[in-house]
């Protein structure tokens, strides 16, 4: 069917409906939640010269291409925290077309509709298309990767092949994680085209397309090996079957009660995605139910299970891999770095929702899922979800006097303070202090010990991230400490994710 004089389709309307929304709930409140540790990073990273930016993502746990973007981007438009934001929107409403692409490749266009609606309205990629961070990056070119992967397997063009390649080499210049995605996408070519023995040239020609993404991956080869991951395992612990259980649900939600109906759902609807039914016999008789029932007949199949072993394979192994190895090794799961793996999900529920062939019934199911999804954003939107650096700053620029200064605790969250400190005076007389406790158990300060930078001044903010890991708890006693030592604490102000503290010299 097509609009008449426009040649559009009625799914084509509908995709555009959703992106629309999909856009609007993106841009919705986009600068109300303060810029936190890890967006300042990515701000400080990509204020940086290129040269200088390939240097320190060396030593950082992800690699270069979204700061590069960033970069440019800011040059543009600027470094308010809307604007910067905006990058992620940018990626996160072009993952929402992507994802109807793909599931009209596995399935049909039905399918990609729902799947592209569950992805719209998903408060988890909702979240990360407002962050300044390279997750939304992320998700869209893995839909793109697994695009251009299943052109590949109807079709051996140079087109798709150039497509794969260069989509793949960006995907995993943008995140580590991207290495799950390649390995789903091999392990998937090794089950149906060596195992099933169809079509084993397409398996030379895959080989020969994986050599070029690991020759073009390569300079950051020697980067990632050096790293080993072992960033994240720094402040990560081993997890547990909880914390994957976790992660599924924030796929469906950030309310964890909404989430959580959600995520019982999204798992029926998965399950459905295996089986088609069909009424062969029997009609409705309002007049007499129970009789009209018993005359009912219904057909249940498995269908080609072909396309959801490939969602199957997508979803687990970016999930259960980094998983087991975060169980055997150092701990690299994080629920946001798996993310690519929520569109296979959706896919998946989408997939189910397909199967349903009462017209009415699947109607109220896609209402039942955008309702518990819409759900969810509420508490996102007007509720505090990223710690509050604005409000904590503003504090100490309001009340901040000549020779005041300022301790930052941990020393690398200056950067998150000078983004929102409009008083240079601050600026000049801030201290990092990094304070580590030493081998034999007592704190020891290090840079010579702040104490000696702070005499001489009667007030002293202590500008501090909260909560601390346990294995801090030494290091902040120490601070505390040796600041009671000097200082009477005249006031404490908590704010989600900071306390600000202010000494003053004892009368």
């Amino acid at each position: 069917m097509k609009v008449a004089g426009k040649g559009i389709t009625k799914y084509g309307v509908a995709l555009l409906a959703i992106v629309l929304i999909g856009f609007f709930l993106r841009i919705y409140q986009l600068g109300t939640q303060s810029i936190w540790y890890d967006e300042a990073y990515s701000l400080w990273i990509s204020k940086l010269a290129v040269t200088q930016m390939v240097q320190t993502t060396a030593g950082d746990v992800q690699p270069p291409l979204y700061y590069f973007l960033l970069h440019y981007w800011m040059i543009v438009f600027g470094t308010s925290a809307s604007a910067v934001r905006l990058l992620s929107v940018l990626f996160g409403v072009l993952a929402i077309p992507m994802i109807y692409v793909v599931g009209r490749q596995l399935f049909n266009k039905e399918a990609g509709l729902v799947g592209a609606l569950i992805l719209a309205l998903s408060s988890f990629n909702i979240w990360y298309s407002q962050e300044t961070r390279m997750y939304s990056l992320m998700v869209f070119l893995t839909l793109l990767s697994m695009f251009f992967f299943l052109c590949f397997l109807q079709r051996s063009a140079l087109a798709v092949s150039a497509g794969y390649v260069l989509s793949t080499v960006l995907l995993l210049y943008t995140h580590y994680y991207g290495v799950f995605v390649v390995i789903a996408q091999n392990i998937y070519i090794v089950t149906f085209l060596v195992i099933s023995k169809q079509r084993t040239y397409k398996l030379r020609h895959w080989v020969g397309l994986q050599a070029i993404v690991l020759a073009l991956f390569a300079p950051w080869m020697v980067v990632l090996s050096s790293q080993s991951f072992a960033g994240p395992g720094a402040w990560l612990t081993k997890p547990t079957a909880s914390t994957l259980i976790y992660a599924f649900i924030r796929y469906s939600g950030t309310a964890l009660l909404w989430a959580a109906m959600l995520s019982a759902l999204f798992l029926g609807l998965s399950v459905f995605s295996l089986f088609a039914h069909q009424k062969v016999r029997g009609a409705m008789d309002w007049k007499a139910p129970l009789k009209s029932l018993e005359s009912y007949s219904w057909e249940v199949r498995i269908q080609d299970l072909t396309p959801v072993y490939f969602l199957a394979v997508w979803l687990f192994a970016i999930n259960l891999i980094p998983f087991v190895v975060s169980l055997v090794s150092t701990p690299i799961y994080v629920d946001r770095y798996v993310i690519a793996g929520s569109a296979a999900l959706y896919l998946l529920v989408a997939k189910g929702i397909r199967n349903i062939n009462y017209k009415p019934t699947k109607l109220a199911v896609i209402g039942v899922v955008a309702v518990l999804s819409v759900a969810s954003l509420p508490s996102y939107y007007f509720g505090v979800t990223r710690p509050q650096t604005r409000e904590a700053t503003s504090l100490i620029d309001a009340n901040f006097k000549n020779g005041d200064v300022v301790l930052v605790y941990p020393s690398e969250y200056q950067i998150a303070f000078n983004y929102y400190n409009n008083k240079t005076d601050v600026a000049a007389n801030m201290i990092s202090s990094q304070a580590t406790p030493s081998p034999n158990g007592t704190a020891v300060c290090q840079t010579g010990g702040f104490l000696s930078s702070v005499t001489g001044h009667d007030r002293v903010w202590f500008f501090c991230a909260s909560p601390r890991p346990q294995s801090e708890n030494a290091t902040m006693n120490f601070i505390f400490s040796a600041l009671n030592e000097s200082y009477a604490m005249s006031y404490v102000k908590s704010y989600y994710g900071y306390n600000v503290y202010l000494y003053e010299t004892r009368a």
